[in-house]
């Protein structure tokens, strides 16, 4: 049995994402001074005001360390501000600034999204959306698959144990 590229579902959503991620890197940065990473954290914080890292990291599916980076770059910029909540946890907003500046980028970022579904019905968008949906509320049991369900390995494979 052979992955066939063009039918293999994660393999088409990882390569559409890293061709959307590589070129919107190339444009974020040079444009607005800031990378992928920052952007995303920045409209996650825009859309969840006064959110934790933690809570981002879980949300988007990006590292700890990434979103560390991002939020004392963001800090520095000037795009966030921070207040305490609890004894070890901060939560963060965007300011002023940080609007404006997530107001600037969601137009590219929409201009580009309204390009990649040229060609797409509205009906159609729809049901990518439901569809992209549905896969990420599958994410967690697919994360699950062969180490808590060896059985739903292919035959032959086993579950190594850790050691």
């Amino acid at each position: 049995m052979k992955i066939i590229g063009n039918r293999h579902v994660p393999g088409l959503i990882l390569w559409i994402s890293n061709k959307l991620s590589a070129s919107a890197s190339q444009l974020y940065a040079p444009r607005f001074g800031i990378g992928l990473t920052d952007w995303r954290v920045l409209a996650f914080i825009e859309v969840h005001p006064w959110s934790t890292a933690a809570q981002g990291c879980v949300s988007m599916g990006l590292d700890k360390a990434a979103v560390s980076r991002s939020v004392g770059l963001l800090q520095r910029g000037g795009y966030i501000k921070s207040r305490p909540s609890g004894l070890r946890k901060v939560e963060y907003s965007t300011t002023a600034t940080g609007k404006a500046l997530y107001k600037r980028m969601l137009e590219v970022a929409l201009a580009r999204e309204e390009v990649l579904l040229t060609g797409l019905s509205a009906d159609e968008r729809e049901t990518l959306i439901r569809l992209l949906q549905q896969l990420l509320a599958n994410v967690g049991a697919v994360q699950q698959v062969g180490l808590e369900h060896p059985k739903r390995l292919p035959k032959g494979e086993q579950v190594r144990e850790k050691r």
